[in-house]
C-alpha cells in the first residue's frame, strides 16, 4: 500500500487545468495523471478537449473534460459547482489559461487589451475564487503559469505589453493569494516559462527557437502540485528558461 501510495502521490485527487486542451495544459494533465490524479481539462474548443481527453484514455489515465471560458463569471461558477457535486472534492487547480496579442502598445484597442486581461488574469482570479472554497481545509494546491516576462529584471520585448503586465500580475497574484491560503491550507504557487514549443509561441514568433517543450513545463507544475514532494512551498514562481 505504501508502495502504491509512493507511486501514485494524486491518487484519489481531482485536478482541473484550463487551457489544458492542448501545449503546456495537455502536457500538464498528463503528468499529473500519470501521478494518479483525475484530470479534468478546460477549454473554449470542445473538438481539442475530445481529442486530449481521448489520447488520455487510451494511456490508461482517469480524465474528463469541460468546455469552460474561465473570463464567463456565471460559467465558472457552474463549472466548479458541478465538478464539487460530481466528485466530492477539488485538490487541484493549475491555471494555465492564455492568449497572446502582439503589435505596437500605441496602436493597441483597448477591446484587445481588456480581452487579453480578462483570460489571462481574470479567469485565473475567478478560478481561485472558487478553488478556495471548494478545496477541503488543509489541502489543495493552485498553480499559476506565469512566463518569464513577468519576472522582474528579465528582457522584455516590443509588442508584448499587454500580455507582459497579465503575467506580472499573475506573479503578484501567487504571492497574495499563497497568503490567503495560508490558514486554509491552500499552497499556491506559479511557474514562469521562458520560450517553450507551442503552436502559441509558433504563431507569435516564429523565428525563436527553443529546446524546452510542454513536457518540461508540466514536470514542474506536476512537483508543485504533489504536497510531499513540494509541500513546504508557497508563494514561489519558478522560473523555467534553458538560457538558450
Amino acid at each position: 500500500m505504501n508502495n502504491l501510495a509512493n507511486s501514485l502521490p494524486l491518487r484519489h485527487q481531482v485536478a482541473l487545468i484550463t487551457g489544458g486542451a492542448r501545449g503546456i495544459g495537455a502536457a500538464t494533465a498528463e503528468a499529473l495523471a500519470h501521478k494518479g490524479a483525475h484530470v479534468i481539462v478546460a477549454s473554449r474548443s470542445q473538438v481539442e478537449l475530445t481529442t486530449t481527453v481521448a489520447q488520455l484514455h487510451a494511456k490508461g489515465f482517469s480524465a474528463s473534460s469541460r468546455v469552460l471560458d474561465v473570463a464567463d463569471d456565471r460559467a465558472v461558477k457552474i463549472a466548479f459547482a458541478d465538478i464539487a457535486a460530481e466528485f466530492g472534492r477539488l485538490d487541484v487547480l493549475v491555471n494555465n489559461a492564455a492568449i497572446l496579442l502582439s503589435g505596437p502598445f500605441t496602436g493597441m484597442a483597448m477591446s484587445d487589451w481588456d480581452r487579453l486581461m480578462a483570460i489571462n488574469l481574470r479567469g485565473a482570479v475567478l478560478c481561485a475564487q472558487q478553488a478556495f472554497q471548494w478545496m477541503r481545509e488543509g489541502s489543495g494546491s493552485i498553480v499559476n503559469v506565469s512566463s518569464l516576462g513577468g519576472v522582474p529584471g528579465t528582457e522584455k520585448f516590443p509588442g508584448y505589453a499587454a500580455y507582459t503586465v497579465s503575467k506580472f500580475a499573475l506573479t503578484g497574484l501567487t504571492e497574495a493569494l499563497a497568503a490567503e491560503g495560508k490558514a486554509q491550507g491552500i499552497r499556491v504557487n506559479g511557474v514562469a516559462p521562458g520560450a517553450v514549443d507551442t503552436e502559441m509561441l509558433r504563431k507569435a514568433a516564429p523565428h525563436l527557437r527553443t529546446h524546452t517543450g510542454p513536457a518540461d513545463v508540466a514536470k514542474v507544475i506536476a512537483f508543485l502540485c504533489d504536497s510531499a514532494e513540494s509541500g513546504c512551498m508557497s508563494g514561489a514562481t519558478l522560473v523555467i528558461n534553458s538560457n538558450e
